[in-house]
């Protein structure tokens, strides 16, 4: 059989499908990393809800004399559904406070909710001149010195 040279830049019959299998062969991998960071993103990013906001008692003022809130947030990331956390207290689904002067949230003195099994839902707050107490039915108290909530943005 002879072969003749093809002239530059052509394909010959046997190379073309070849070419265009690789091309799609590297469309499908990008569009498919493209898809898995797209999609891990979604399933480990938490989503924040708010559960309950209490504003500052009107009769409390401190130095930076702005209005502050205890806002409660559920965290909870989508994958925590498959449930690999087996105790329920993963960082993939827990309580979070922040207090603040940000009625949102967006802005604040953090803190992860740990109450021995009680229901973080059921949290009464306490506002005084030194700052915020935070109790539970079962006893748990939490006090957050206000030096840890004023001054901010």
């Amino acid at each position: 059989m002879n072969h003749v040279p093809t002239p530059a830049g052509r394909h010959t019959p046997a190379t073309a499908p070849r070419t265009r299998t690789s091309r799609l062969a590297v469309i499908a991998i990008c569009g498919a990393t493209v898809l898995l960071v797209v999609l891990g993103l979604f399933l480990w990013t938490p989503q924040r809800s708010t559960v309950a906001s209490f504003p500052q008692a009107a009769e409390v003022t401190y130095a930076d004399g702005g209005t502050h809130y205890v806002v409660l947030q559920r965290v909870r990331a989508p994958i925590a559904a498959l449930g690999l956390g087996g105790d329920g207290t993963s960082a993939l689904d827990h309580y979070e406070i922040v207090i603040g002067r940000d009625p949102g949230a967006g802005y604040g003195h953090p803190i992860r909710i740990e109450a021995g099994g009680a229901d973080p839902t059921q949290l009464t707050v306490l506002w005084t001149s030194d700052g915020v107490w935070l109790d539970y039915p079962t006893g748990h108290r939490l006090f957050v010195p206000a030096k840890s909530f004023t001054g901010g943005r």
